[in-house]
């Protein structure tokens, strides 16, 4: 690629995104959310878990002048703004302000519904900030007016992502952007792009991932429940159906991959309707009534039974071949169950899985292997 070429392709995507930023203070983004005007999505709201040293740290920053990382919103078409990265930072100075709403499961509130405020503690350069509050009649625990005032009038940098930057600029960017310290797993991200994309199939696939017949049958651990892994499994239901990924680079990184195929089905196909989220229910429903639990995990033919883990590869193609046939297989239990015991010898499974074969490159072979394999002319 030469030069002209490069500056070609910088042109045109410098011309897909379009952003402005100033500074603000804290003062005027309080007052935008009060009003409705700056807005915290709740499903979004409730990734907000920095500890209360995390949140002291910040309200320390903000007293001593540290320059904090920039906010990004989307300016949507009625010129509101919509939070994309700055959960952590926003959420802490609002709570510790008691004007942080509460997501209707919280359990602490206060009395006018906002977020209960936690005292702060004791931090490197400010000692002193233990017990203290934002205001209250003890005075001895709460700031100061100056001190409000100083909080108030810091300002934060504001970077506005307009609206009429595209789509995928948008989505893009949001990817990129640092999550303020606060690790997030690929789906919770991918939740975040989910919802401003699309609440209502967000919603769904949220729904989906709670029915017991699909848990029953993805029995996951604690720690990749709480990352979202449930719906993550969805997701990859709904690209493991549509998606063929043969226009996929094997090297393009796996979850972005997801996402982006995930939004491409979305604008593609009706992701919200009664036909697919019938044929969700049926194929997990006969899954869970044909092996239950041990649906996913290894078989062994000399002990004849199943061991280890749900894995990865048995869902990709356990799902591409049973979404376009689960009608003959509803009549053919003893079918299936050979089918899928027997799925660990294919020859084209152990190729797509070996060990060090990339993702992506696996996924795209399951889907091949997993639809000619469940085809129901191949019992």
């Amino acid at each position: 690629m030469n030069t002209s070429e490069l500056q070609s392709e910088i042109d045109k995507m410098r011309k897909r995104i379009k952003t402005d930023n100033y500074p603000m203070s804290i003062g005027e983004l309080a007052n935008l959310y009060r009003d409705g005007d700056l807005n915290i999505n709740p499903i979004y709201q409730r990734l907000f878990r920095w500890d209360i040293a995390q949140q002291s740290a910040l309200i320390e920053s903000i007293l001593l002048g540290i320059p904090i990382p920039p906010i990004y919103v989307y300016q949507d078409s009625e010129g509101k703004w919509n939070l994309i990265d700055g959960l952590q930072r926003l959420s802490t100075i609002f709570k510790f302000m008691g004007i942080l709403k509460c997501n209707k499961d919280d359990e602490e509130e206060s009395e006018d519904n906002n977020a209960k405020p936690e005292p702060l503690i004791a931090t490197k350069f400010l000692q002193s900030l233990d017990h203290k509050v934002w205001n209250s009649e003890d005075i001895s625990n709460s700031f100061t007016e100056v001190q409000r005032r100083l909080v108030k009038r810091a300002k934060l940098p504001i970077i506005i992502i307009d609206q009429s930057s595209d789509d995928f600029a948008q989505y893009e960017m949001f990817q990129r952007l640092n999550t303020g310290g606060s690790h997030l797993s690929p789906q919770e991200i991918r939740n975040c792009i989910l919802i401003v994309k699309n609440e209502k199939v967000y919603k769904i696939f949220k729904r989906l991932s709670e029915m017991n017949i699909f848990r029953q049958t993805l029995p996951l651990s604690e720690k990749d429940e709480k990352e979202q892994g449930y719906i993550e499994l969805v997701v990859k239901y709904f690209v493991l159906k549509y998606a063929s990924l043969t226009d996929v680079s094997d090297s393009e990184n796996y979850n972005t991959m997801i996402t982006n195929k995930i939004l491409q089905i979305i604008e593609e196909h009706q992701l919200d309707s009664d036909e697919n989220q019938k044929l969700f229910q049926r194929v997990f429903s006969l899954l869970n009534e044909v092996l239950g639990e041990c649906t996913f995990k290894r078989y062994d033919t000399e002990k004849k039974q199943h061991s280890g883990v749900a894995l990865v590869g048995a869902y990709e193609a356990i799902i591409s071949g049973m979404t376009q046939d689960v009608q003959y297989y509803e009549q053919h239990h003893d079918v299936l169950k050979a089918k899928l015991e027997g799925l660990y010898a294919q020859d084209a499974y152990c190729k797509a899985t070996k060990r060090g074969t990339r993702p992506v490159s696996r996924m795209k072979q399951l889907i091949a292997f997993g639809r000619k394999y469940f085809q129901k002319h191949e019992d």
